[in-house]
């Protein structure tokens, strides 16, 4: 499996002055703060089990470890280029169906909390696995049949059946996939959400709310304590004042509207900065809730399908532009290709076609639909577009815009219509699909996922198309039932694909992380990071 990730780094005056576009030419300031905003409001959770949002998860990252990681800076998902984190090396049964991890010696969680234990392991995925948790990710390790304690330092996952992506799904950073310390969990109950235990780079040190997050460097850190002495999480929702603030240099980085007026504003109030443009990035597609009328209706979603057109979203987004025919990106593995997609499944541009099959579904001057929508800029905008070309074929889309928290938490309570996304996933069609449109993964579930359509419950299922690819061996017949799979949802329409957007960020000149971001989830860690002297 090989991911193709593309990236763009502008320089600027970096290049000019002999420097890497994210390293530097003289030694680190030891002792340093670096302070890097957060696009949210205020805190959800930093729980690694109950985490919604991606800040929630840029936190996670920087207290937090994996069993395994990919190389620094990539999602490249190949088996043979996993690298040990809290585990040193690993087996994998021939049929992918038992997987055993050593777990490296002495890695100690922070405040005092003993080291980190094959147990640890096994609860903090059994714990996820229980409905009572209330989490958000047990979907993802459904998998999973047992898993168990061989010695202190050894776990082994025996699975229901072959699963050749299980590394990629449960294992590898992001998602309800860190490692938490037992003792501490049961010591602190909800407050583990808040103030966290974990054995990464940085330690927990504030919460202030609606502010600022602050993490202290661990010095006991098993791969070396961070050069950085402080991290500093700001709070600030609007870019405006985030683009302010970083242009005078107040933060050290910022997350960036992907529009590409953003990156020229960048490059020309301060020309030393580094900004990495990393595709695929996130997905963004629109989910139907086809428990709500009439929406339920197969002819009605594809009707918004052939009314929204796709094609402005190139010319609006430009170079934070990127084509998702289905709801897979083409970069991903085992994704449909474009060309491969029947013509009448390409849903292209048909306004006749569209009121055709309104008015075959019983509504031939449309409907009016209520539907919710976060006030972050790449949420706001798509759905913003999507309302002005439903009103073409009668569709009145009444949106409420909210806070991006208030959003993800209405959502979760299945009080979406037209739920919008824009996410960043691990690199398999499978991982997609799951996450999206398997039953199990559908809002209300015990451990659901983020399956707003509620797909494979309603409207039609791929659920044993996947499970099957996930379980085949055989390359040819996996890719075989991925396709038909992909397929089967363009036909049942429970998203509208959209677009891919490149993770857009900037960080000041004199900022070296350590490694370059190629591709990820949109969170960068800070363990190597360091400030400059130039």
């Amino acid at each position: 499996m090989t991911l193709i990730t593309r990236r763009l780094v502008v320089a600027g005056g970096a290049a000019a002055a002999g420097l890497s576009a994210f390293g530097g030419t003289a030694s680190a300031q030891a002792g340093d703060t670096l302070t890097l905003r957060l696009q949210a409001r205020d805190l959800g959770s930093i729980d690694p089990a109950l985490t919604k949002t991606g800040d929630d998860e840029t936190i996670v990252l920087q207290i937090f470890n994996s069993l395994v990681n990919t190389k620094r800076g990539t999602m490249d998902i190949d088996l043979k280029d996993l690298q040990p984190e809290l585990a040193e090396r690993w087996e994998i049964s021939p049929d992918k169906k038992t997987w055993t991890f050593f777990l490296k010696p002495g890695v100690k969680w922070h405040q005092g909390y003993g080291e980190v234990s094959a147990e640890d392991v096994k609860f903090s995925y059994e714990r996820q696995l229980d409905p009572k948790l209330g989490g958000v990710h047990g979907a993802t390790f459904k998998d999973i049949d047992t898993i168990e304690v061989v010695d202190p330092l050894t776990v082994r996952f025996v699975l229901k059946g072959p699963n050749a992506f299980f590394h990629a799904s449960a294992l590898t950073p992001g998602f309800g996939r860190f490692i938490v310390p037992k003792k501490a969990v049961e010591k602190l109950g909800a407050e583990f959400g808040r103030a966290p235990i974990g054995s990464g780079p940085f330690a927990f040190a504030e919460y202030r709310p609606q502010e600022a997050i602050v993490l202290k460097a661990n010095k006991d850190y098993f791969r070396g304590a961070p050069p950085t002495e402080t991290l500093r999480f700001r709070y600030i929702p609007a870019d405006n004042a985030a683009t302010i603030a970083f242009i005078g240099k107040e933060i050290d980085q910022t997350s960036g509207p992907r529009e590409p007026r953003w990156v020229d504003q960048i490059q020309k109030a301060r020309s030393d900065a580094k900004i990495s443009i990393m595709q695929p990035g996130s997905l963004q597609f629109v989910h139907f809730n086809m428990k709500i009328k009439p929406l339920d209706d197969v002819r009605v979603r594809r009707a918004i399908a052939y009314a929204v057109d796709r094609r402005v979203w190139k010319s609006v987004f430009g170079v934070v532009h990127g084509p998702l025919p289905a709801i897979v990106p083409e970069e991903f593995y085992g994704a449909i290709k474009a060309a491969d997609i029947p013509a009448d499944l390409r849903y292209e541009f048909d306004l006749a076609k569209a009121k055709a099959l309104l008015s075959e579904a019983g509504h031939p001057n449309g409907f009016s639909i209520e539907a919710l929508s976060s006030e972050r800029s790449d949420y706001k905008q798509n759905m913003l577009m999507v309302q002005d070309m439903l009103r073409k074929v009668g569709i009145d889309v009444k949106l409420k815009i909210v806070d991006h928290a208030s959003y993800h938490a209405a959502i979760r309570k299945d009080e979406g219509t037209l739920a919008m996304l824009s996410t960043a996933i691990a690199p398999t069609a499978p991982a997609v699909i799951n996450e999206f449109l398997h039953s199990a993964a559908a809002v209300g579930k015990p451990a659901s996922l983020r399956n707003f359509s509620h797909y494979g419950e309603m409207g039609g299922s791929v659920d044993k198309l996947v499970d099957d690819a996930v379980g085949e061996t055989d390359v040819d017949k996996q890719l075989a039932l991925l396709k038909e799979a992909q397929l089967q949802i363009l036909r049942d329409m429970p998203v509208l694909p959209l677009q891919t957007q490149p993770l857009v960020s900037a960080i000041q000149g004199n900022i070296d992380l350590g490694y370059k971001p190629v591709s990820g989830f949109g969170q960068y860690e800070y363990a190597t990071a360091r400030r400059v002297s130039r």
